[in-house]
């Protein structure tokens, strides 16, 4: 037997491929990221559910073991809520685990997000880099090393984040390109290719932005920042700009920072 990965629709449901209704009406258990969800996808397929088991960030290591076990004699069937299971979603330690045993994965290749966006956009796929989802904080930071790669990036985003990220992009390299696929085979699919200012100045001109959406980032000038250094009778002010420098945090928070961490060493 074997632990199968079974890509799953993203938006329209005849994305699914007969093989991946085969896989899933005949596994014995189906590992998955929400049971509603997947119980749902399965009667929409006319696939009878099997024995589904949870499988998220949260308890995926305890219970890879089980799964991998049970793909020693059962068909063991991982999928996500959408698209490719283990790419940003949970599965990648269970699949490791099933390479550590020796038991056999096999694939049911079909949807995935980051490479229905990667070929929307045009920009070249090799090379090309997936980072995922940004920092929700010490964006600055995480910004200023997503543009030190010169070559295609994809980066999944959030709706209501979407615009702030096009925005910093824009505030260093106006003229790189960006391509934002949102709603992929969905209804409303929408796939739009501009500078990063235009697209910038497109997003507040719009009534906010709706729909999971995908940003890739077109190769093309890089940004370098130089990091501050400081020596040993640096003043506290240096300090202060190196911290804020590495972390991408204000640097008057670091100072006040540094300033009541100082207070409380000399308090006897």
């Amino acid at each position: 037997m074997a632990l199968w990965l079974v890509a799953t629709p993203i938006g329209t449901l005849g994305d699914a491929s007969p093989r991946s209704q085969q896989v899933l009406g005949t596994a014995d258990v189906v590992a998955c990221e929400d049971t509603r969800s997947t119980r749902k996808l399965l009667g929409l397929l006319g696939v009878k559910a099997p024995e589904l088991v949870a499988v998220h960030a949260h308890n995926e290591d305890a219970v890879a073991e089980k799964l991998v076990e049970r793909a020693r004699t059962e068909t063991v069937a991982l999928v996500c809520d959408a698209g490719t299971p283990g790419v940003s979603d949970p599965g990648s330690r269970v699949v490791t685990r099933a390479h550590q045993e020796g038991v056999q994965v096999l694939s049911v290749p079909g949807p995935s997000a980051l490479a229905a966006a990667l070929a929307a956009s045009g920009f070249p796929a090799a090379p090309s880099t997936f980072i995922g989802f940004p920092a929700r904080k010490g964006r600055d930071a995480w910004v200023d090393g997503l543009l030190s790669h010169p070559e295609t990036v994809v980066i999944y985003e959030a709706p209501g984040r979407l615009r702030d990220l096009v925005d910093r992009i824009a505030d260093r390299l106006p003229e790189r390109e960006l391509c934002m696929c949102r709603e992929i085979s969905k209804r409303f699919e929408e796939v739009c290719r501009l500078p990063a200012r235009q697209l910038s100045e497109q997003l507040a001109a719009g009534e906010g932005i709706r729909g999971e959406c995908v940003l890739v980032l077109g190769p093309g000038e890089v940004v370098t920042k130089e990091v501050a250094t400081v020596t040993e009778d640096a003043s506290l002010k240096d300090i202060a700009a190196a911290l804020a420098a590495r972390t991408g945090q204000k640097r008057r928070a670091v100072y006040q920072m540094l300033l009541d961490w100082e207070r409380s060493l000399a308090t006897p």
